[in-house]
């Protein structure tokens, strides 16, 4: 992720999602497949919930040990979710792509989870909250129909067995 300054354009530190925009001719012509418009949509949505994270540790208490890991825990999780779905995005291959859909979903649930900790634990209004769990929320739809937009047919065997058939691995496969 790239050192985000305040400045007058961007009063608050927040994170952009300009750099997922269409660079290249490549990008350019294949920008119409749903996956490329499900994955920019849930990019983008993303960010969002990486700058409402923010937000949130913001609110947390200062010098409070257990407040300071809810933030470290919080921000682990939203900063990882775009970057592992930018790494999804520029891959070709089925399980490559799934193995980083599974990390976001992973890290999206941790940071849903998260989020009890701080309205039971260091008292954030529940309307706070329930802002950024209905990102994730909306999130989750678009993630869907990310995912369902893959193509399972290009793919090359998962030498860890984990994401296609093993039966279909050739007979040498350790």
């Amino acid at each position: 992720m790239k050192s985000i300054i305040m400045s007058d354009d961007n009063i608050g530190r927040f994170f952009s999602y300009n750099d997922m925009d269409d660079d290249d001719e490549y990008e350019k012509s294949e920008s119409w497949k749903p996956i490329k418009q499900h994955g920019k949509a849930l990019y983008r949505k993303s960010i969002d919930i990486l700058n409402l994270a923010q937000t949130m540790c913001d609110m947390l208490p200062e010098d409070d040990d257990h407040a300071e890991s809810t933030k470290h825990m919080i921000m682990q999780n939203a900063y990882l979710i775009p970057a592992k779905i930018k790494g999804a995005m520029a891959m070709e291959y089925y399980s490559l792509m799934i193995e980083n859909a599974v990390i976001v979903k992973v890290n999206a649930v941790e940071l849903r989870t998260a989020l009890w900790a701080c309205s039971t634990m260091h008292g954030i209004e529940q309307q706070y909250v329930d802002v950024l769990r209905n990102e994730i929320e909306a999130f989750r739809k678009i993630f869907i129909s990310w995912i369902t937009s893959f193509d399972k047919e290009n793919d090359l065997p998962d030498e860890w067995h984990l994401f296609n058939d093993p039966s279909s691995f050739p007979d040498d496969d350790e």
